[in-house]
């Protein structure tokens, strides 16, 4: 039983013996298909003198109110059966052991529980029974299991009223089948093809024997999802598994199917052979659903397919309808203050300049400027939001002109020289929504994992809002770390080894990893009794408040842009976030490096290694790569600009006295370089990165050759303080002679 379904195994079973007269032969191991089954089965040897019983199913058991043991043992040379009975085992043993035909009969026997009788359909079919050898009686050869086979007869009992469901859910089933115009198909749970309709072969052709087929997947896209695929390459041959959307589509298909009754939909392109040698990519919305085999009870697939490509693109004018109307209400919600931030954010401010570009300052225009409008490609939401701004709102040609300096800004964002001091200023002091939408977009994660676009702002302006007035840890950081991030993901070498929903992750962890810190470290938060040391168990108590917040606002409705998201991938990304976020907390960091130099460097220093040529890459190396990146990143302004890395390391240096004043008001030892009094951070620079940035920094380098501009960059600034200390001491030094 199990892989074409309970009919097919059944007649697989019985036809063999009927056509050739040879009895297929039944292993005691194989009979877990028939023990699930609906109906009775027993086997019995009918060899005189009397019938001995070797096996019966569940189903007959439960009718027979035995144990398999007690019917094993039952001894019919005790038992005073009628003479019928004895004729009917003399006509089984001669008809069907001896002769290998089979009978067919219809009989009335007791019904399950004891209460009254039922009338069922028997078949006795000729089978060998095999078992292995007891030990002790094998012949002596090594490295065999000997078997032993017996001539027995396998009854089953049909109840009439269970066959004539089965046949009329049959009947029902296959006249579905053959008549849905749609392709419909049934598989294993191990990916091969139970049986499909007329549609599904007109479409797909031969090419339909595995699950993965219905996908349009390749060779190198199908690797390691079931037994038809191999894991591992053939010897000297290479081996690299791609992960396409199609894969992905698939596994998110079978996580998703793992629950009984449950269900799967998605839309992705298939590759459709035409048959005259050419090929098409066809949007195709794959429908998949989980059953249960009706005889056999194993779980089977059902998928269906349906053509959606003129059908997607009516949904997509649709959809850019509705957001251009939602966004033009969203927009008319904010002061125009923000306005500028916003439009860039909803992708319309680069095309701002140049659809204004003939108009004057008191906003004249030349006469066909609604056409103008019009043609603009979406422009009529900005004149819309801009015409009904308050009287205060900045001429047309001021926020064209601060709308440009901002692009300005943001096309520095793909180089490590970047100033996120020039986006704070230019973007209204909402860096964090202008980046994070920026680097989102850039790299394609809208639209490929289908995110929701003015939730997602909504929940950014949220998250930049929830930022404190601090010195160093606010929303200009963790924008700056936002923009060290996309570049250890675009041009650090990092996407070599990590996929799509890594980077989504990555990305996520950047913008939430400080949210709502009050510029306390974990030590203070634990050592005074704090809410959040209490709620975390001291375990990293500011990351995980951090992680917790940003979460309750994505369950908002408003600011949930996940939710068209699979609730697999969804959990999957919020794993990967609270990885990242934790390492973060300071404390990790050896651990982190340890493991760095350990479990990753090693690996890609050893020639017999194959992640550097496409190997599959573990996904504990993949988080262990993004837990030290976004470390680099956190502490990204020791390689920033000269300027840039002294403003931020002065806003530290407040930060940590600020949190020393508090600790002086409230009695508590002042933590080290805290104290107003004594030097603080930037008298510490130099040893701060021989014994904390240098290790994580080399071995990060020796991983990624690509980031060695960063370890350079950190060598000019630590020649800065190195330089500067140096000189204090000579002071000192001469003060003292």
């Amino acid at each position: 039983g199990g892989g074409g379904g309970g009919m097919d195994s059944m007649a697989d079973l019985v036809m063999p013996a009927i056509q050739q007269r040879v009895p297929p032969t039944l292993r005691e191991a194989d009979v877990s298909g028939l023990d699930c089954q609906p109906i009775s089965v027993c086997v019995v040897c009918y060899a005189p003198p009397c019938p001995r019983n070797i096996w019966a199913n569940s189903e007959f058991l439960s009718m027979s109110s035995l144990t398999l043991q007690e019917y094993q043992t039952q001894d019919y040379s005790r038992m005073s059966s009628a003479d019928l009975e004895k004729t009917q085992w003399e006509d089984r043993y001669q008809t069907v052991q001896v002769r290998k035909e089979t009978i067919l009969e219809r009989t009335v026997v007791p019904a399950k529980g004891g209460t009254g009788r039922m009338s069922v359909e028997t078949l006795c079919t000729p089978i060998r029974w095999e078992t292995p050898v007891p030990q002790g009686e094998a012949a002596s050869h090594p490295g065999q299991t000997e078997t032993q086979q017996v001539e027995a007869v396998m009854v089953v009992h049909w109840p009439v009223d269970v066959q004539s469901q089965l046949e009329a859910n049959t009947t029902y089933m296959t006249s579905l089948l053959e008549c849905s115009p749609y392709p419909l198909c049934f598989f294993t749970f191990d990916g091969h093809l139970i049986t499909c309709n007329p549609a599904a072969r007109a479409v797909f052709g031969k090419t339909i024997w595995l699950q993965s087929d219905i996908f349009g997947m390749g060779e190198r896209e199908r690797r390691g999802l079931n037994a038809a695929n191999p894991t591992h390459p053939s010897q000297g041959g290479s081996f690299k598994i791609e992960k396409t959307e199609r894969r992905t589509a698939y596994e998110d298909m079978m996580d998703a199917l793992a629950a009984v009754g449950s269900s799967f939909e998605v839309d992705i392109p298939i590759k459709r052979d035409m048959g005259d040698g050419s090929s098409m990519v066809w949007y195709c919305r794959v429908f998949a659903q989980r059953q249960k085999d009706p005889v056999t009870g194993e779980p089977i697939i059902m998928v269906s397919h349906q053509d959606v490509t003129n059908l997607r693109k009516v949904e997509g004018e649709l959809g850019r309808m509705l957001m251009s109307e939602h966004t033009s209400r969203e927009l008319k919600k904010h002061d125009s203050d923000v306005a500028g931030s916003l439009l860039v954010l909803l992708g319309e401010g680069w095309k701002f300049k140049e659809a204004h570009k003939d108009r004057s300052v008191d906003g004249e225009g030349s006469g066909d400027e609604e056409d103008n409008n019009d043609s603009a490609g979406g422009m009529s939401i900005v004149h819309e939001f801009m015409t009904a701004a308050s009287q205060d709102a900045p001429p047309t040609s001021t926020k064209a002109n601060q709308l440009q300096g901002l692009r300005d800004v943001l096309e520095k964002a793909d180089s490590w020289d970047f100033d996120v001091f020039e986006l704070e200023a230019e973007a209204d002091g909402l860096p964090l929504q202008v980046l994070s939408w920026h680097v989102f977009v850039k790299h394609g994660l809208i639209e490929e994992f289908n995110l929701d676009h003015v939730r997602l702002v909504n929940f950014l302006r949220v998250v930049e809002n929830g930022h404190s007035d601090n010195p160093y840890h606010n929303a200009t950081h963790v924008a700056d770390v936002v923009q060290s991030m996309h570049m250890l993901l675009s041009k650090g070498g990092l996407t070599q080894y990590v996929g799509r929903l890594e980077v989504l992750a990555a990305l996520l962890a950047a913008c939430v990893h400080d949210f709502e810190h009050r510029g306390l470290n974990n030590d203070f938060l634990i050592k005074s009794g704090d809410d959040w040391a209490i709620d975390s168990n001291d375990k990293s108590p500011n990351e995980s408040h951090h992680l917790s917040s940003a979460y309750r606002i994505i369950q908002a409705p408003e600011c949930n842009f996940l939710y068209r998201m699979p609730q697999a991938q969804q959990a999957q990304l919020r794993k990967l976030v609270i990885d990242l976020v934790l390492a973060t907390d300071m404390a990790e960091h050896m651990a982190i490096v340890s493991k760095l130099k350990t479990d990753l460097q090693k690996r890609l220093e050893s020639p017999e290694d194959d992640i550097q040529m496409g190997g599959e890459v573990p996904d504990a190396l993949k988080t262990l790569m993004l837990q030290a990146a976004i470390k680099i990143a956190d502490i990204g302004h020791l390689y920033a600009s000269h300027d840039v890395h002294i403003k931020w390391s002065e806003r530290l240096e407040e930060e940590m006295w600020r949190q020393g004043d508090v600790e002086k008001k409230r009695s508590m030892k002042i933590s080290f370089l805290m104290d107003r009094d004594k030097p603080g951070v930037t008298k510490s620079q130099p040893g701060f990165v021989d014994f904390v940035v240098r290790p994580l920094f080399d071995t990060w380098v020796a991983c990624f050759p690509k980031c060695q501009t960063l370890m350079d960059r950190v060598e000019t600034n630590y020649h800065y303080w190195k330089l500067k200390e140096q000189t204090a001491e000579g002071a000192v030094s001469n003060d003292s002679s």
